[in-house]
Parts: structure tokens; C-alpha cells; sequence
């Protein structure tokens, strides 16, 4: 069994890593196809040259900062900058949540440490059982297998959101650790990418206020400045101003009658439910002030580590649900925690130590309909036109909601191995 196990491991992230290489290559065959790197080399050539970033409206959408990162691509070919961009994002997401899941999958010390004070068994009795061996990669590698389907689109237009991810798990695991300096670097350097990944770091500091909110404060200031020593000051400083203004002038949201983005904002209008601009504003703070209410209440009953996956996922929820721009692709950011969740619930069902009931359901049904948005989306293209279907993804969002705020992933994992321990 444990060998079977391997095996499977072995193929999972073989199919993983044949995506990224895939990817890569045809980077390199087409770099100017199906591409949003072209948008990152441009940022990056403009920054280079000391030309405007954000002449267009809603093309370029990522900091100044973020330009000086793209400028070392803009020197290389296209087709050797598109590979090296891809490969650099695929390995570093596939680490971070292969990294992640085993972390919440094992978590040994603090579950051997439950089962003595509990039931009075031994550690040495549990390491000698080959069930918990088994145990610890079939969750990893299941939530692995479900996480690629979610995660190749955006692989294969070269996002930057997975290298983001990335940076945002890093520094969730960092705060796992006690490393406060680190967690703030990494989320910080997130948020010059796109500002809403601030929203995780925020919701962390919640947690650990006094260790972590003015080292994340500290870190954007010090990005900040850096980026003001990469270009003239003048040049950044006015790019920030433009930067500023730019998404500010982005009408997408009232472009059309449901508008463009896929959220809560287009829920309500499918029900014809009045709302305005100014009131849906209203409505983002007024989530992000319950996230941050649950993370800290949260933090008063669980111990960090399911807290801190509370937070990651509540942010990625909020991104999604009532971010500032919610695409099709914006939704990777809430395909990690879907998918070891759904590992997670449904990994005693077929092993048969659990029945699947209405919680499996709740994870099963949303990573559903977020499987079944990236299938319309790459099957059928008439559907990117149809802003009634775009509602799958926050359907699938708002399921998945309902399923994060009674799970904890660590007493799932408590349960795993006391059934795994017991003779």
C-alpha cells in the first residue's frame, strides 16, 4: 500500500511538472499568443526607457515597482523571456502549495502531542503503524491532482498571480514559524504586485498584531523607496500618481448592465437588486471588517496554525467575493485552499473511515462549479460573453464560504490519526 502511494505521488507530480514544462515550451514557440506577458515586457521596456506605464487604461495594472521586476525580461528575446517567466512561476507555486499541503497534512508534533494527552498513546505506537504513512501524502498528493486542473490557464497565459500566491503562502508558512520579518517581506513584495493581496496581510496581522503589522508597514515603505533608487524619483514618483489615477478610471464594473467582473457586485445585479458604486464600496469594507471579526475570534480558540489557514483562505475568499477586479482567472487564488480541502474531507470517505456527508458536499460543490467555469472557458468560448454563467465562480465562492467557516483543518487531521492509531 504504501508503495501504491509512491507510485501515485510519483505520477501526480510527474503530470505537475510535464504542465509546466509544456507551458514553457510553448512560451517558447508562441510567446505572443495567449500571452499577458506581453504586458509584463512592456512594463518592463518602458521602465527601462523612462516612458509612461499606464497610458492605457486597465492594460497595465500592477505597481511601478512591479515594472522594475519585469525590466530584466524585457532585455531578454521574447521567446527566451516567456520561458524563463513561466518556468520561474509554475516551480515556484507548485513549491509553495506542495510545501503548504504537506505541512497541514503531517503537522506531526502537535497531533502526537493531542493523541497522548487524550488517549494515552504513545508516539512510538503511532510511527510503527504503516497507516500513518500512508496517510500523510494521500492527502497532499489528492489535493495536488485536484489543484491542476484549476491552475493551468493561468500557467498557460503566463499570470502573475501564481508567482503571488506563492509569495502570499511563503509568508503564511513564515508566520507558522515565528519569522516575522520574512512573512512581512513576502507579503509585502505580493502587494506591489497587485494591492488586494494586502487583505491577507492584514487579516494576519489581526492575529499577531504587535509582531506583524509594523513589520508589514515597514516592508512597503522600504519597497517603496526602493523603487524610487531602480528609476529617476521624479519618474517613480509620478508613475505612482498615474498608477493611482488609472485604477481609479477603470469602469469595468459599470461597463455593462452586470458589469465585467465575476463577484458578489454581479450576484446581486443577476437578482436586480439595487445597488450603486458608492453602496458596494460600503459592502467591500463591511466584509473585510468580518473577515477580520472572524480571523479574531478565531485566533482566540484555535491555535495558529489553523488560524493562519483561516486567514489565507478568508482573504482568498474576500479577493474573489468582493475584491476590486474578480476575473475568470482571479479565481487561482482561492483554487489552493478548494482543493486541499476537498483532498482533505474526502480522503477518509474513500478510505472508508467516514460517510460523505453535507460538509464533503459543501467542498465537492464548489470545486465543482470552479472546475466547471475553467471547462466552459477553454471549451466552449461563447460563454466568455455570457455574464449570466460568469456567476458560476462566486456561486462557487460563496459555497465554499459556508464551508470554511465550520471547518477546522486540524481537527480533521486530529481524527485522521487517532483512527489511524487506535488497534
Amino acid at each position: 500500500m504504501v508503495n501504491n502511494s509512491r507510485r501515485v505521488a510519483f505520477i501526480v507530480i510527474g503530470l505537475w511538472l510535464a504542465v509546466i514544462l509544456g507551458v514553457t515550451i510553448r512560451g517558447m514557440i508562441a510567446p505572443h499568443q495567449n500571452s499577458v506577458f506581453l504586458v509584463f515586457r512592456d512594463a518592463g521596456r518602458a521602465w527601462l526607457v523612462g516612458q509612461p506605464l499606464y497610458s492605457h487604461v486597465g492594460k497595465y495594472l500592477y505597481s511601478p515597482l512591479a515594472a522594475a521586476w519585469f525590466a530584466p525580461f524585457a532585455l531578454l528575446p521574447d521567446w527566451a523571456a516567456s520561458a524563463v517567466w513561466r518556468l520561474a512561476t509554475g516551480l515556484a507555486y507548485l513549491f509553495a502549495v506542495f510545501y503548504w499541503f504537506t505541512r497541514y497534512s503531517a503537522n506531526g508534533r502537535d497531533e502526537h502531542s493531542l493523541i497522548r494527552e487524550r488517549f494515552g498513546t504513545k508516539s512510538s505506537e503511532i510511527k510503527q503503524r504503516p497507516d500513518k504513512r500512508e496517510l500523510v501524502p494521500t492527502v497532499t498528493v489528492l489535493a495536488l491532482a485536484l489543484l491542476l486542473p484549476l491552475s493551468i490557464g493561468n500557467l498557460n497565459n503566463g499570470q502573475a498571480s501564481p508567482l503571488i500566491i506563492a509569495l502570499l503562502i511563503c509568508g503564511c508558512l513564515a508566520v507558522l514559524d515565528q519569522r516575522w520579518t520574512l512573512a512581512a517581506g513576502c507579503i509585502a513584495i505580493a502587494t506591489f504586485f497587485k494591492i488586494y493581496p494586502l487583505a491577507i496581510g492584514l487579516l494576519l496581522a489581526v492575529i499577531e498584531p504587535r509582531k506583524l503589522t509594523w513589520r508589514l508597514l515597514l516592508g512597503v515603505l522600504i519597497l517603496g523607496a526602493l523603487s524610487l533608487l531602480l528609476q529617476r524619483p521624479e519618474y517613480v514618483i509620478h508613475q505612482y500618481e498615474d498608477w493611482w489615477h488609472s485604477l481609479g478610471a477603470d469602469q469595468r464594473r459599470v461597463s455593462t448592465d452586470l458589469g465585467s467582473w465575476r463577484d458578489t457586485w454581479l450576484l446581486l445585479r443577476i437578482a436586480h437588486v439595487p445597488i450603486t458604486v458608492g453602496v458596494y464600496a460600503i459592502l467591500q469594507a463591511a466584509a473585510a471588517l468580518m473577515a477580520a471579526i472572524y480571523c479574531w475570534w478565531r485566533s482566540k480558540h484555535w491555535n495558529r496554525a489553523a488560524v493562519v489557514w483561516s486567514a489565507f483562505s478568508v482573504g482568498c475568499l474576500w479577493i474573489t467575493l468582493f475584491g476590486p477586479s474578480t476575473e475568470l482567472a482571479t479565481y487561482i487564488f482561492l483554487a489552493p485552499v478548494v482543493a486541499f480541502a476537498g483532498g482533505k474531507v474526502l480522503t477518509p470517505v474513500i478510505q472508508r473511515r467516514e460517510s460523505f456527508g453535507w460538509l464533503q458536499f459543501l467542498a465537492v460543490a464548489a470545486y465543482g462549479l470552479l472546475l466547471l467555469a475553467e471547462a466552459l472557458n477553454a471549451w466552449v468560448p461563447v460563454i466568455r460573453q455570457n455574464n449570466y454563467l460568469h456567476a458560476i465562480q462566486p456561486v462557487a465562492a460563496f459555497l465554499f464560504l459556508g464551508f470554511t467557516l465550520v471547518w477546522n483543518p486540524l481537527r480533521s487531521e486530529r481524527s485522521d490519526i487517532v483512527a489511524s492509531a487506535q488497534p
